[in-house]
């Protein structure tokens, strides 16, 4: 039997991912499905197919738990042969969004991640940030989190997360802006005008931190 045709493949998370392979063989040969060492089951979220020599696997939606390497393999009473493919890199589901709190304030910048097994860093500013007292980063349940336990203005900056696994890097950032005593002080003097578009700003920024059930 002869098995050609995977190649490496980067999706969307989200999308159908079809793969396929050409296979050959006398007597007709029989085809498995691998995700690194796990045989795959035709299931509704994937569908195995085998016709006409074409031997297809179909993934209904792809996410990252899904990356690895994807093996077909056949087998006749000549011997077996395969062809592989690494499926998917990291994706943030959601990126993270710019927001603006006064100092002092306990703040958690949480952004969903399809696979909570991969390695994740912060940045400030394009600087890795490292756990304190102050700071702590989690990465759990689908989630990774930065929580700033007080809010301080050195703080303010782009604000990066990254996560990395062996098929790729995704990151995401947002601007954070932690206003001081006196910034606040002076938004007050604004005209009219601009100090209701400062309130609505900040507003906007409460809700997203209220959101996700944050003091």
């Amino acid at each position: 039997a002869t098995c050609l045709g995977l190649k490496n493949i980067t999706v969307i998370e989200g999308e159908s991912v079809t793969l396929e392979c050409y296979i050959s063989g006398h007597p007709a040969p029989t085809v498995s499905w691998y995700r690194e060492d796990y045989q795959i089951e035709s299931s509704i979220d994937f569908q195995i197919t085998f016709k006409a020599g074409v031997a297809r696997l179909v993934i209904r939606e792809a996410f990252a738990e899904d990356s690895g390497r994807f093996t077909c393999t056949a087998t006749n009473a000549a011997g077996t042969v395969s062809t592989q493919e690494h499926l998917v890199k990291p994706h943030f589901v959601e990126r993270l969004k710019n927001v603006s709190v006064k100092e002092g304030t306990k703040l958690k910048i949480l952004t969903p991640i399809g696979d909570p097994t991969m390695v994740v860093d912060w940045l400030h500013d394009g600087k890795p940030l490292e756990a304190a007292n102050r700071l702590r980063m989690i990465n759990e349940f689908g989630y990774c989190s930065l929580d700033y336990g007080v809010a301080y203005p050195r703080d303010s900056g782009v604000i990066t997360c990254r996560a990395s696994n062996k098929y790729g890097t995704d990151h995401t950032s947002a601007t954070l802006i932690v206003k001081d005593e006196k910034s606040l002080v002076e938004e007050t003097q604004l005209p009219e005008g601009r100090k209701g578009l400062q309130f609505v700003f900040l507003s906007l920024s409460y809700f997203f931190c209220s959101l996700f059930g944050f003091d």
